[in-house]
């Protein structure tokens, strides 16, 4: 029974981390039309970031990577993606490839290849049942949980979120309406950047930091965008969800490595059975059954 609880916490644990970064691909996704290769990276520089700022008190250098996250976004989007944006996806794929190696290498540049590490600033064990649980994880878990929610109902249940959703559904309509859309697409990659930024910043204390750490997170971050309807912002968080479920199952029967393998097998091959994705709705889902 102990074994199930852990595996259940890491799920949560996971599944929180995983949500933020695939929100903020789904973000980018749906309003701007992109694949953000650099991603991952911009986790990376949200690991690093915090560890530039160990001698700050955690909260202090929570914000001000937060704040980096939003202006590195506003340099990237008005310097490097408002010039592609029009050249098509493999332009805009090349693009964000590129911006993630300087990244990478700028980073390793700085702070070397070696591992770094950081406390957690929580450092005590929460007992759930029969199994004491790191307390700083079950804290962040519940924070991204809290924000995810608070993000949701910005995008649903405010006026920005409906200018956003509009521009999301038909960017021209939306500039008819006067939504600008070069404004909209440097707030959207913003945001997006800073909540990748946040998501590296947060697991920071809990993994080892180095050049290339937000690799790990890219596939199944895409992988759980895809699998959500085009355009949904909700959709990509059960995405997560269900992705990192699937990987729970299957790494409590095989290894790793295996489990890995299988997983994304299957993530790919549900793709192209249903490309178009699952819409998350239950008044869609509804219809369409009937």
């Amino acid at each position: 029974m102990s074994g199930w609880v852990q595996i259940f916490l890491d799920f949560i644990w996971v599944s929180a981390g995983l949500s933020l970064v695939a929100f903020s691909l789904g973000l980018i996704l749906g309003e701007l039309k992109i694949v953000n290769i650099a991603q991952g990276d911009l986790m990376m520089v949200g690991a690093y970031s915090m560890y530039a700022l160990r001698d700050v008190p955690f909260v202090v250098a929570l914000v001000l990577t937060f704040v980096i996250g939003l202006v590195l976004g506003l340099v990237l989007e008005r310097g490097v993606l408002r010039w592609v944006y029009d050249k098509g996806f493999m332009a805009t794929l090349l693009a964000t490839w590129g911006v993630g190696i300087v990244l990478e290498q700028g980073v390793a540049t700085i702070f070397t290849v070696s591992q770094k590490g950081i406390d957690p600033p929580i450092k005590g064990l929460i007992e759930v049942g029969e199994v004491v649980y790191p307390a700083y994880r079950i804290v962040v878990a519940a924070g991204i949980i809290v924000l995810l929610t608070v993000l949701l109902l910005l995008v649903y249940r405010t006026s920005i979120g409906l200018r956003l959703r509009a521009s999301i559904d038909n960017v021209e309509m939306a500039a008819v309406l006067g939504i600008s859309p070069q404004r909209t697409f440097a707030m959207v990659f913003a945001v997006a950047t800073a909540l990748a930024v946040l998501a590296g910043a947060l697991i920071a204390p809990t993994i080892a930091i180095n050049p290339t750490l937000g690799l790990s997170f890219l596939a199944p971050a895409f992988f759980a965008v895809l699998i959500a309807k085009p355009g949904s912002l909700g959709g990509p968080i059960l995405g997560a969800v269900a992705v990192e479920f699937t990987f729970i199952l299957l790494q409590a029967f095989l290894n790793i490595t295996v489990a890995e393998s299988i997983l994304f097998g299957l993530l790919a091959l549900f793709i192209v059975l249903k490309p178009q994705g699952i819409s998350w709705s239950w008044s869609t889902a509804k219809g369409e059954a009937t």
